[in-house]
């Protein structure tokens, strides 16, 4: 089991709230300081830890983090169990030092078959990074599907789960969030929020 589920970790956090619940997602939870989101295509979470701003974890769930531990280090990337933003789970770390974490979930639904991102509700967590290849290698590793490559040598994944996240080439790491749900979207991140 792999979802997509960055964290949005903003200081605006009832405006960052509202704004996906216009935008359809359906709330999981909301205790006024952390919230999560699903929109049928992967989930998003919302944090106030930042003191002022803005910044997008990337971040997936899995079912058992020991399995999935194993298994990311036989394929050759660094994993070990950790605890998360939501309890439990892993967290993996790139060659070039990025990491981010996975959260264990029981929750195994999956998106519609013919889900892609874009289809009707889909979360699209984009990985700007110096070292493609790398990204692109640790994101197999963990389980993520090619979709498909880039042109500037990214690709696209799909986690089996739910959402996507997709490699471009940047400077330095940095992710950026695409929500979208019935022809409206989203975006977090970077330079950008609409």
């Amino acid at each position: 089991m792999l979802r997509v589920r960055p964290i949005i970790l903003t200081s605006n956090f009832k405006q960052t709230v509202a704004q996906l619940r216009e935008l359809g997602l359906s709330c999981l939870a909301n205790d006024g300081g952390w919230a999560e989101f699903d929109s049928g295509n992967g989930k998003v979470a919302v944090s106030n830890e930042v003191p002022e701003g803005e910044a997008i974890d990337l971040a997936f769930e899995v079912r058992d983090a020991a399995i999935f531990v194993r298994r990311t280090l036989e394929d050759g990337t660094h994993a070990e169990e950790a605890r998360t933003s939501a309890g439990p789970g892993a967290r993996v770390t790139a060659p070039d030092g990025f990491g981010f974490e996975l959260a264990a979930s029981e929750d195994l639904s999956l998106p519609e078959p013919d889900a892609d991102p874009s289809a009707p509700s889909a979360v699209t967590a984009l990985w700007r990074t110096p070292d493609l290849a790398a990204a692109n290698k640790v994101l197999a590793d963990i389980g993520a599907k090619f979709v498909q490559e880039n042109p500037d040598g990214g690709a696209l994944f799909r986690a089996k789960n739910g959402g996507f996240v997709a490699t471009a080439k940047g400077e330095v790491n940095v992710v950026e969030l695409e929500i979208g749900h019935h022809g409206e979207s989203l975006t977090f991140g970077a330079e950008s929020e609409s």
